[in-house]
């Protein structure tokens, strides 16, 4: 039976299972997440899971590095028929949403659940649960945008760098720089959020006076390249992901404090609006009118929701505030005048 302490070693290596550790840095990581422990019991930890054949040295001295060996009889992991569903499953909708590489005993499990999955049913528990991983499945709402490639050794990087607390240097590419022109900085990342097509790296920045800075994101697939830079920095304990999407609003797009926001729905030839089944807001009214109804709530104008309206324009009257009615209606009175005129489409569409 491993220990606490040998699980965690095992934990950390398996982040990325593939690599040989540097000692050094081997035991800077174990000892970021047992700081008790110290030098000397670390270094007995390696040695013993040496011998227990869980891990393999190479070198001597600062040359010195570790890689982590397969553990266990990996034949005999047949989890029950509902946990391996459930790992499948999970593989399937959440490949980011779990740390890279072999974590613990995840890989053996997913393998294990492949087999228990993967073979000819001989009941129909077993038939039933094969049949529902093709039953279910996830389309991303918005608009068929291509999502951008996020290059899979950044992703690992980060995720790894992420999933131990380490610091990160990145070389950035911003949206709004020259072709090949990159931003560099060192940070601590805090979180991954996905909102599609996009990832974003919720991260907080060092800056030159050593103060760390309030976390702020970075689009991942403008990350062009990332290293670890060890443990330089200390994870703010008070941050919780949740608080910062609701308080910042930050994935809303340019988001404006809340304010109530009323629309006049029009529900044409007695088609139910779908505005009355999908919520805006928990406060949400609606009052009933001939030929629909008015749905008031309080709402964080921002460029999501403008585009919703404009989106529903033909049937969604926005009437308050009156300032983003009047930026509506010069969208749309910009676009009428636009359309009214004959298209003047390329030569080269026109072969």
């Amino acid at each position: 039976m491993l220990t606490l302490e040998e699980k965690t070693v095992l934990d950390i290596m398996a982040s990325q299972a593939q690599r040989a550790w540097p000692s050094g840095e081997l035991k800077r990581a174990v000892l970021a997440r047992l700081p008790e422990l110290g030098e000397r019991t670390v270094r007995r930890l390696l040695l013993k899971l040496q011998d227990e054949r869980l891990i393999e040295r190479e070198g001597e001295g600062r040359n010195t590095t570790w890689m982590l060996l397969a553990r266990g009889p990996r034949d005999a992991m047949r989890p029950p028929v509902d946990l391996s569903l459930a790992l499948l499953k999970l593989r399937q909708l959440a490949r980011h949403h779990v740390p890279p590489g072999v974590i613990g005993d995840f890989q053996e499990y997913l393998e294990g659940a492949n087999r228990v999955l993967g073979v000819p049913p001989p009941d129909s528990r077993i038939r039933n649960a094969q049949a529902w991983i093709g039953k279910t499945a996830r389309v991303e709402p918005g608009y068929p945008v291509l999502a951008p490639e996020i290059d899979d050794v950044v992703f690992d990087t980060v995720c790894a760098a992420l999933y131990r607390d380490e610091t990160l240097y990145i070389a950035y590419c911003p949206a709004d720089a020259p072709l090949g022109v990159m931003r560099e900085y060192v940070v601590l990342p805090y979180a991954i959020v996905e909102k599609a097509p996009f990832w974003y790296l919720v991260v907080s920045l060092r800056r030159s006076s050593g103060a760390q800075g309030d976390p702020f994101l970075l689009r991942m697939d403008r990350i062009v390249s990332v290293a670890s830079r060890g443990y330089g920095m200390e994870r703010d304990a008070s941050f919780d992901l949740a608080a910062f999407i609701r308080g910042e609003k930050i994935f809303e797009w340019f988001p404006e404090p809340p304010e109530q926001v009323m629309l006049r729905v029009t529900e044409a030839g007695g088609v139910r609006s779908s505005f009355r089944a999908a919520r805006l807001a928990h406060d949400q009214v609606i009052t009933e009118e001939p030929g629909g109804f008015v749905l008031t709530a309080t709402m964080t104008p921002s460029l999501a929701l403008r585009n919703l309206l404009l989106e529903h324009a033909s049937t969604v009257e926005l009437l308050a505030p009156s300032r983003m009615r009047e930026q509506i209606a010069q969208q749309l009175e910009a676009a009428a005048r636009r359309y009214a005129l004959k298209p003047s489409v390329p030569a080269s569409s026109e072969e």
